[in-house]
């Protein structure tokens, strides 16, 4: 049951971020946006294995890494860039 909760949960965050930012809320490379799709996707990763759905969990797994990526990529480009 919980376990249920916590991918309805996810599912619930990753349409969040999703409208987010089809109303220009928060923009793509956002900590908001890249944390709200890490989170969900990490939910649905752990729901979907539980249910022996291999794609989705494949898929939500993948979706976590990319928001990762993201968030390393999002943290680079807001370094102080060097002057020569």
């Amino acid at each position: 049951m919980i376990l249920d909760i916590l991918g309805w949960s996810g599912a619930f965050i990753i349409l969040l971020a999703f409208w987010l930012l089809t109303h220009k809320v928060v923009h793509s490379h956002s900590y908001t946006y890249l944390l709200l799709n890490l989170f969900g996707g990490a939910l649905l990763s752990i729901e979907t294995f539980r249910h022996e759905s291999y794609a989705s969990f494949v898929l939500n797994t993948i979706w976590v890494v990319v928001a990762i990526y993201g968030l390393g990529w999002a943290h680079k480009r807001k370094s102080p860039k060097l002057e020569r």
